[in-house]
């Protein structure tokens, strides 16, 4: 393995806090220089009466579905709270993330994943989840706040009952000045920046455009660094997500990983890297 693809480069990586490093680390290991700068944090939602009682008689539901490693991280802390999982709980997910977290806190690999495709589309395509298996069952969905509700809807349709459980929320993170000078206030700014969410992207912009920094050879006095940004090239995971950061300004090179994990990510990066070096 070449181990210098990266050098000198300049990589913003924009997960949250707590999911950065293993991204971080590859990225690290190409000679790359990984910058953190979280653009969603994550919080723990508590659990309404409702949604605790339904937890606590885990036993009479069938499938325990999870949209996210997070929804994994905070639905099973949850779960483990409030009594034991029992081996008949079918346990869902959706993406190899979610099912490498899932083994990761709970010792245990998921009954039913999507082995190509990490959606709900995927996943609601698979034999385990047609009508003749969850017609009368009973689901349960760990998520955040919000989110597509195509997973729910066609489960209902097919003749389960479906719940939700919302056990985190995602926030824009508060806007850091010296943080921020850090990272575009000086001319060793990003080279590129990784981004896997809509509401991450948004977030990004809002951040950096609604800090200003006071600058005497500026005729105003102030400017933000949102000119910087819209110039650095992108790597998002949808062509959605490319849609949008050209209708928000960004300017540069906007490359499509061909999903949001890390190992793709760290691809897009390195055929960047080699196109940027053929020019």
């Amino acid at each position: 393995m070449q181990t210098d693809l990266l050098a000198d480069i300049r990589i913003l990586v924009t997960r949250p806090a707590h999911q950065a490093q293993p991204l971080c680390d590859m990225l690290n290991q190409y000679s790359g220089q990984a910058i953190q700068f979280p653009v969603i944090k994550i919080e723990a939602i508590a659990l309404t009466a409702k949604m605790t009682s339904i937890i606590r008689n885990i036993n009479k539901i069938d499938f325990a579905v999870f949209i996210s490693p997070n929804a994994v991280e905070y639905g099973i802390t949850q779960l483990l709270a409030h009594g034991e999982i029992p081996d008949t709980l079918k346990l869902v997910t959706i993406g190899k993330a979610s099912a490498k977290k899932l083994q990761q806190v709970l010792g245990r690999a998921p009954d039913i994943f999507p082995a190509q495709q990490y959606n709900s589309e995927a996943l609601l395509a698979l034999d385990s989840l047609q009508q003749e298996q969850v017609k009368n069952k009973s689901v349960i969905i760990f998520r955040g706040c919000g989110g597509r509700e195509l997973l729910a809807e066609s489960l209902i349709q097919r003749g389960a009952k479906v719940t939700y459980a919302e056990v985190y929320r995602r926030i824009k993170p508060e806007p850091q000045a010296h943080i921020l000078e850090t990272i575009w206030g000086t001319p060793h700014r990003p080279d590129i920046i990784t981004i896997t969410s809509s509401e991450g992207l948004y977030n990004l912009v809002s951040i950096v455009k609604d800090t200003w920094v006071n600058d005497p050879e500026v005729t105003n006095g102030k400017y933000s660094y949102l000119e910087y940004l819209q110039q650095t090239p992108l790597i998002v995971v949808t062509e959605k997500m490319r849609t949008e950061a050209q209708t928000l300004g960004f300017k540069n090179a906007i490359m499509v990983a061909a999903r949001p994990s890390n190992e793709a990510l760290l691809d897009c990066v390195l055929e960047w890297a080699k196109m940027r070096s053929t020019h």
